[in-house]
C-alpha cells in the first residue's frame, strides 16, 4: 500500500500541475506580436533621455517619428539628429517635431496630435513618456507640487491617449506604452508626490489593457529603474536638496544608460509583453508586484505564482532596512539640534 501511494501521490501532484498550467494557460490573453516598419509612432518628452532613446529605436525599426515636449530648441536639435539617423537608412522615413505643453488643456492637446496625424499619417503607436520627479518630505512639499505632478506624470498621458485611441480602436490596430517608474511599484521616503502619479499610471494601463483587447490594440507599461538621464544628472546635482534618506535609499539601486531602459521595451512591445522591467531588481519588483496586473507570457505567469511569495519576504527586508535609515537620520538630526542647543546655551 505505502508503495501505491508513493507511486500516486507524485502522479496526482503532476496531474495537478497539469490542470492548473492548462487553467492559466487559456485565462491569459494572447501575445500578438507587433510590427514597426511604417508605423507613425509619436513620443511625449521625446527630447532627451529614455523619450529620446524610444525615438531612436523607433527609427531604427522603420517607424516616422513625432517627438513632443515644450523646449522649442531641444526637440529642433533632437529631430535633426533623428532625421539624419532615419536619412542613414534610405527608407524615407520622417521625423518631425511638435511643441505642446502636455498638462494644457485636452483639446489643445487633441488638435495638436490631430495635425501631427495629418503629417505622418495615423498615430499607430504613442509612448507616454513626459514626466518629471520632485522629491522632498511630505510637509515640506507645497500642495501645487501635488498638482503639478498629477498633471504632468499621470493626466496628460490621460489626455494624449484620449486623443489617440478612437482611432485605434476603428482601425483595430495600435499599440499605447506608459512610461511609469519603480517608484510607481516601490514607494521611498521622499516621493510622496511623485510615487502616487506613478501608481495612478499602472492603474490606468491595466484599466484600458482589458478596455481594449477586443480592438487588438496592445497596451504597455515600462518600469525605468534610476537611468543615466539629464534629469537624473540634475537630481545629482542638486544633493544638497535632495532628502539624504532619499538619496541613501536610491543609492542601493543601480544605474542603467537610456538605450538599456529603451531597447528592452521596444522588444518587449514586438513580443506583445505588457511589462517591461529592468535589471535584476526591477524583474524582482515585477514578479512581486504584478498582483491583479495582465500578463501574457505563461513562462513570467508561473513565475510570479512561484516566487511571489519569497520576493515579498526578500522586499520585507529591504522595507526594514529603508525603514532603518528613516530612523538613523531622524535620530541623527535630533542630536545635531540637541548640540546647537548645548552649545547656544555654553556661549550665553
Amino acid at each position: 500500500m505505502s508503495l501505491i501511494l508513493l507511486v500516486l501521490i507524485p502522479v496526482a501532484a503532476f496531474i495537478l500541475f497539469l490542470i492548473v498550467l492548462l487553467f492559466i494557460f487559456f485565462s491569459i490573453p494572447s501575445r500578438r506580436d507587433f510590427h514597426f516598419f511604417r508605423r507613425h509612432a509619436l513620443v511625449t518628452g521625446g527630447s532627451k533621455g529614455i523619450g529620446f532613446q524610444l525615438a531612436v529605436g523607433l527609427i531604427e525599426r522603420g517607424c516616422n517619428v513625432t517627438i513632443v515636449a515644450r523646449n522649442v530648441k531641444d526637440l529642433q536639435k533632437a529631430s535633426d539628429e533623428l532625421q539624419v539617423l532615419a536619412d542613414q537608412r534610405g527608407q524615407r522615413q520622417k521625423v518631425q517635431w511638435k511643441s505642446i505643453d502636455m498638462t494644457a488643456d485636452y483639446n489643445v492637446i487633441k488638435t495638436a496630435f490631430d495635425d501631427c496625424a495629418k503629417e505622418l499619417g495615423p498615430i499607430d503607436i504613442l509612448i507616454n513618456n513626459a514626466g518629471h520627479s520632485v522629491q522632498a518630505p511630505f510637509s515640506e512639499l507645497p500642495v501645487t507640487d501635488f498638482e503639478k505632478q498629477m498633471k504632468v506624470n499621470y493626466l496628460s498621458a490621460v489626455y494624449a491617449t484620449r486623443a489617440v485611441v478612437d482611432d485605434m480602436k476603428a482601425r483595430k490596430t495600435g499599440h499605447i506604452s506608459f512610461v511609469s517608474s519603480a517608484a510607481g511599484q516601490f514607494a521611498i521616503f521622499g516621493y510622496s508626490a511623485y510615487s502616487p502619479t506613478k501608481f495612478a499610471l499602472r492603474g490606468f494601463a491595466d484599466t484600458l489593457h482589458m478596455e481594449l483587447l477586443p480592438y487588438k490594440v496592445n497596451v504597455g507599461v515600462l518600469y525605468p529603474p534610476n537611468t543615466d538621464t539629464e534629469g537624473f544628472k540634475v537630481v545629482l546635482e542638486e544633493l544638497l536638496t535632495m532628502p539624504e534618506e532619499t538619496k541613501l535609499m536610491s543609492d542601493a539601486a543601480g544605474l542603467f544608460t537610456p538605450k538599456f531602459v529603451a531597447e528592452a521595451h521596444l522588444k518587449d512591445i514586438a513580443d506583445g509583453n505588457y511589462t517591461t522591467t529592468i535589471g535584476l531588481d526591477g524583474w524582482m519588483l515585477g514578479v512581486l508586484t504584478a498582483g491583479a496586473s495582465p500578463e501574457k507570457s505563461l513562462f513570467r505567469a508561473l513565475t510570479q505564482g512561484a516566487l511571489a511569495g519569497i520576493f515579498r519576504a526578500i522586499t520585507l527586508v529591504y522595507l526594514g532596512y529603508f525603514n532603518g535609515i528613516t530612523k538613523k537620520c531622524y535620530r541623527r538630526r535630533l542630536a545635531e539640534k540637541e548640540e546647537e542647543r548645548e552649545n547656544e546655551r555654553k556661549e550665553e
